[in-house]
């Protein structure tokens, strides 16, 4: 049985970078040198899941992914090229595939906040997410979530570069919203003076009116600082997507 001729895409596509390579399942131009290979990418992307999820980023380097699945960390060389390439594997790998919903929507403002809620998702289920470089999305399953996103504005109005920036917007919103309500809720340790406990707002509290600032003193009167951040946490991250895309919507009669 004779060899189908190599797929000019497939030829152009092995000048990646070994981590883009690695990330869509384009072989390496030649074999490694070594031993048979024990491990996989996936492999080891799942153990570095698991002790990020566990750690956060903090925790997580080549020397402790390698002492979890039971190898040197020389033996992860011969599947990554360097930490770089670890981080842009993992977030394709920790993003996973957008899930396609058979919901229809009536309107593509619907649609598009449906969509800010799935991704949201994903950073709740891995809130270290939020903690790695920004990049341009290259890897499939960020380019998948990218597609969806571009494919729910269509019916915005918008023109591609318009599109592009909503996207963007969408994106970051849904990162930072998601990284600020992790750091809030993690963030509520009370202060320690001797052997008392203080409440922050017991103590800022009659500073505010003395200092010109009497609509926060209200707030703080009010007993709003006092509330945990995660009873508004969806209220307040569904305000900010309405507000986005009320925006987009004005922006895209004009």
């Amino acid at each position: 049985m004779t060899k189908a001729p190599p797929d000019a895409s497939h030829e152009k596509s092995a000048g990646l970078p070994g981590g883009l390579r690695r990330a869509w399942g384009v072989a390496d131009p030649a074999p490694r040198r070594g031993p048979k290979a024990s491990l996989s990418i996936p492999m080891i992307l799942d153990a570095a899941v698991s002790l990020a999820d566990a750690e956060g980023l903090q925790g997580l380097s080549l020397v402790r992914i390698a002492e979890q699945l039971g190898v040197t960390t020389n033996a992860l060389y011969r599947y990554l090229d360097s930490r770089e390439e670890l981080d842009l594997l993992l977030r394709d790998h920790a993003l996973g595939a957008p899930e396609r919903t058979e919901r229809t929507f009536d309107r593509w403002q619907d649609a598009v906040a449906e969509w800010a809620r799935s991704l949201r998702a994903r950073y709740v289920r891995h809130p270290w997410l939020a903690d790695l470089s920004v990049r341009v999305p290259v890897t499939p399953h960020a380019l998948a979530w990218l597609e969806i996103l571009l494919e729910r504005l269509g019916g915005s109005g918008l023109d591609d570069v318009g599109t592009l920036r909503a996207a963007g917007l969408l994106d970051g919103y849904v990162r930072w919203s998601s990284a600020a309500a992790r750091d809030l809720a993690g963030n509520r340790t009370p202060v320690v003076e001797g052997s008392a406990i203080v409440d922050l707002v017991d103590l800022v509290g009659p500073l505010l009116v003395e200092r010109g600032m009497p609509r926060i003193a209200a707030l703080f009167e009010g007993g709003l600082y006092r509330e945990s951040p995660e009873r508004h946490e969806d209220a307040d991250f569904e305000f900010g997507v309405g507000c986005i895309i009320a925006g987009l919507t004005a922006s895209s009669a004009t």
